[in-house]
């Protein structure tokens, strides 16, 4: 998200927020196909794909993790966020905690996925993770976005594994193949089988969690992304895994910014909550049932929209009818972001506590009662849990 002050509108204060039901302006609509072709869909091409490379099942790719977080760690004198509840930084001195090449962005959990640990069997019983996801910033965007698995199912020794995320091709007289996805990520939202991501001005990209494979690391690895016509291998810039696209819902109504996006259980029917991050004034949040059974949205129309003048606002969350706001102001070097809450039948949002220097995306965890969020920021990166 964009760095910029907190609005100082009427010195400072909040206002209230507004609602609208039902008969929204804001629609979607499913795809399948890549914008540039309908030669093809993308489960054909991930089809195809699934006869080329190994699976990667979830489970495998968590158990894979190749690099240690550190639970805990030290926060900076005032720096340290309100009602902490739980926190861990990424490998300490790597690229992931101080590099300026991936930005991190948008932030959920199984609790979104499964209100639980994930299903599995054996030693897969009882996982947990957080799923982060990252852009490529300035020369390298090229390279896309990425999604890091975290596996804390025990949270004193969290490990993690970056997947490159990608979108299936099928060219004629081609191989299958992929390119990278290039997209801001800037919120995630990991729904049963399915992840949410954010694409800014277009909608939404849909990646399936259960279709990832396994690609080779060696030779041109690092340098090349998709079929390698000369030793007819599959390579993902270095990377082990590859997660594919598997359709998009597309912004084919009001134009709203699809800045984040997040879960809520706790709605009669399950919900998607999208809000836009706005440089002042005020931002949207924009509604839209689930099917638990299919982890897709129910209809093209949006269920509710709400308009909140809280500036700067990065990630978004409802509870029981409470809505929750991490907030920035991440341009004056110190400064911590402000957690907002606006009461169930408020329409005035109030400070909640502080949260980290340039706090992003937010995901609600009912296992831990607390809000998931995380820094940007070289050597403020930290990802952590405050209580509500």
């Amino acid at each position: 998200m964009s760095a910029a002050p907190l609005a100082a509108a009427a010195g400072g204060l909040v206002l209230p927020s507004t609602a609208r039901a039902a008969g929204s302006d804001f629609r979607v609509r499913m795809r399948e196909h890549p914008l540039d072709s309908v030669s093809y869909t993308y489960p054909s091409a991930i089809a195809g794909l699934a006869g080329e490379l190994p699976a990667a099942p979830l489970t495998e790719v968590l158990r894979d993790a190749d690099r240690k977080a550190v639970a805990n760690p030290p926060w900076p004198a005032h720096g340290k966020p309100s009602r902490l509840k739980y926190s861990f930084g990424w490998a300490p001195g790597s690229r992931d905690s101080v590099g300026p090449e991936w930005y991190p962005q948008g932030i959920s959990t199984s609790y979104d996925a499964y209100r639980g640990p994930i299903p599995g069997t054996n030693r897969d019983r009882e996982k947990r993770a957080v799923l982060v996801s990252w852009y490529a910033k300035d020369g390298n965007s090229w390279q896309g976005a990425r999604i890091t698995f975290v596996d804390v199912t025990a949270p004193s020794r969290p490990r993690y594994r970056h997947v490159l995320l990608v979108e299936p091709q099928k060219l004629l007289g081609r191989p299958y193949d992929f390119r990278p996805v290039k997209a801001h990520a800037g919120g995630i939202a990991w729904y049963g089988d399915r992840l949410y991501v954010a694409d800014t001005e277009h909608g939404l990209r849909v990646f399936n969690i259960n279709q990832m494979f396994r690609v080779d690391t060696s030779g041109p690895a690092g340098r090349f992304c998709g079929y390698h016509e000369a030793d007819k291998k599959y390579y993902a810039l270095g990377y082990q895994y590859v997660l594919p696209q598997s359709r998009a819902y597309d912004n084919v109504g009001a134009q709203l910014t699809y800045s984040q996006v997040a879960v809520d259980h706790t709605t009669p029917q399950p919900s998607l909550l999208v809000n836009e991050y706005a440089g002042g004034g005020s931002s949207r949040a924009i509604r839209w049932h689930m099917n638990p059974s299919t982890s897709s949205i129910t209809s093209e129309e949006a269920v509710e929209e709400r308009s909140f003048e809280v500036p700067k606002v990065q990630g978004v969350v409802s509870v029981n009818g409470a809505y929750y706001f991490s907030t920035n102001n991440d341009n004056r070097p110190g400064t911590p972001g402000i957690l907002y809450r606006c009461p169930r039948g408020s329409f005035v949002p109030k400070k909640r506590g502080k949260l980290s220097f340039g706090p992003e995306d937010l995901s609600y965890d009912g296992d831990r009662d607390g809000l998931w969020t995380l820094g940007e920021h070289p050597n403020k990166r930290a990802v952590y849990v405050v209580g509500r």
